[in-house]
């Protein structure tokens, strides 16, 4: 009987999961795509909700913390090519998520935590780099990853500066004026000249005392002029008070008692300062000897009046705080005009292009279906001087916000709507129209004393 001798059984171990071409490079596209995406779409939602900004920096960390992550994991499971080291920046990026999202930390926190986060993740762009270069053998690394982690690096890069700049800033940048203690914190005032009545400005989105200098320093040859800063402005401080109207009437009410200017006065409101000033003209109408609207904002508008969510947030508006954290409001064209002398260009530059700022103009814009209705309030001046300046195109190319400074004109048996050849924001910060705009203020304020009918134009 013949034995036939089978060759021996080799038992083979199980197959690792092998990376097929391409497949490493697809996982960590797909774990990009989903980090990107999840990054947009947490921040959007925090945005459109209100959130402030160091929740929205830390939705978008938290978005970008699970496309590591998922890099991290996919690799090891998918591929025989794990890239462990993607749960170091999954980590650090969803840790310090979390804790901004949880503590969300004031502004004066934040730039003191500048020092800290921008070399940490200068640090961590360059450690993840040479760890992929060493692991991830893939053209996802040139297209995806270097990229993301450049990116990252001039993002900590802009913020480090950005940092330097406003620690610089608010150690060498004088306050012209003082500071008036409200109840509790302080507003910034700065009154120049003598003569009654004084005459008050506020300014619009995004300006401050500083974009007054001009005009002030005209107005001041003949008149008592004060210049201030709203809460979270300039050289005041901020406020978790509400930003409408009511809130804004009621700080100044108390910086002009506590300080002790005596009115009445002659208000001046420019762009969205007019809803302020016509708001306190109604809260306080013994306060009001007259009044001068430059190009006010239009309250009258059912759109206009929905601009913002009220209580609500601004949505991509709310983004500008993050943004400028980053050091990116730098590379925006400054808005200071010719009518500033150096040293109130150089604050109101200081000032408009940092995180803080950005942060007003997003709290005040959030609050605008309160403030139009609130403002809507004043319905007469009676008899108290009044000019109305609006621009020379606006009756061709905004006939609703045209209308609106006709009805502005109607709140006084005494006024006068006035037309000027200039820009919106060349009323305060050009030359020329700054020059139109001090006229009707001596104008308003010659009434008053002297208790005449303005002439009209």
């Amino acid at each position: 009987m013949t034995t036939t001798t089978l060759p021996e059984a080799h038992h083979q171990a199980p197959q690792a999961t092998s990376s097929a071409p391409g497949r490493l490079g697809r996982l960590t596209a797909l774990s990009f795509a989903i980090g990107a995406s999840s990054a947009l779409l947490l921040t959007l939602v925090a945005a459109f909700r209100g959130a402030p900004e160091p929740v929205l920096t830390g939705s978008g960390l938290i978005g970008f913390a699970l496309g590591w992550a998922l890099l991290a994991v996919l690799s090891s499971r998918r591929t025989d090519e794990p890239q462990r080291w993607a749960a170091v920046p999954a980590a650090v990026m969803g840790v310090t998520g979390i804790v901004l999202a949880a503590t969300a930390p004031d502004d004066a926190a934040l730039t003191t935590a500048g020092w800290v986060w921008a070399p940490a993740m200068l640090a961590l762009a360059a450690w993840t780099a040479v760890r992929a270069t060493r692991s991830l053998h893939s053209k996802a690394r040139a297209w995806l990853v270097l990229p993301a982690l450049v990116l990252l690096a001039l993002v900590s890069l802009g913020g480090l500066v950005e940092t330097v700049r406003v620690t610089s800033d608010s150690a060498s940048m004088p306050m012209p004026g003082r500071s008036v203690d409200i109840g509790g914190r302080t507003l910034h005032l700065h009154c120049s000249g003598t003569g009654a009545p004084t005459v008050v400005l506020e300014g619009g989105l995004g300006e401050m005392s500083s974009s007054w200098s001009g005009i002030a320093d005209d107005v001041s040859v003949t008149s008592r002029v004060c210049a201030y800063d709203r809460a979270g402005q300039g050289w005041s401080d901020d406020t978790d008070a509400s930003r409408d109207a009511l809130g804004i009437a009621a700080d100044l009410h108390a910086l002009l008692e506590k300080s002790g200017e005596p009115g009445p006065y002659v208000l001046v409101g420019h762009s969205s300062g007019g809803l302020y000033a016509m708001t306190y003209a109604a809260e306080h109408p013994d306060d009001v000897a007259g009044m001068v609207l430059l190009d006010a904002t239009n309250p009258y508008l059912l759109e206009a009046s929905l601009a913002g969510k009220a209580g609500g947030g601004s949505g991509p508006l709310a983004l500008l705080p993050s943004l400028a954290r980053m050091g990116l409001a730098q590379l925006m064209p400054s808005s200071a005009g010719t009518n500033l002398d150096a040293r109130a260009a150089a604050a109101f530059q200081a000032f408009e292009s940092t995180a803080r700022a950005a942060t007003n103009t997003v709290d005040e814009v959030s609050e605008y279906a309160r403030v139009f209705p609130q403002a809507r309030t004043l319905t007469t001046l009676g008899s108290r001087p009044l000019v109305v300046v609006t621009l020379a195109d606006k009756e061709a190319t905004d006939a609703a916000g045209y209308a609106a400074q006709q009805r502005f004109s109607q709140l006084s048996t005494n006024s006068a709507l006035r037309t000027a050849d200039t820009t919106h924001s060349g009323l305060v910060d050009d030359r020329h129209g700054a020059t139109f705009s001090v006229r009707a203020i001596a104008d308003v304020v010659e009434a008053v004393r002297a208790g005449t009918v303005l002439a009209q134009p």
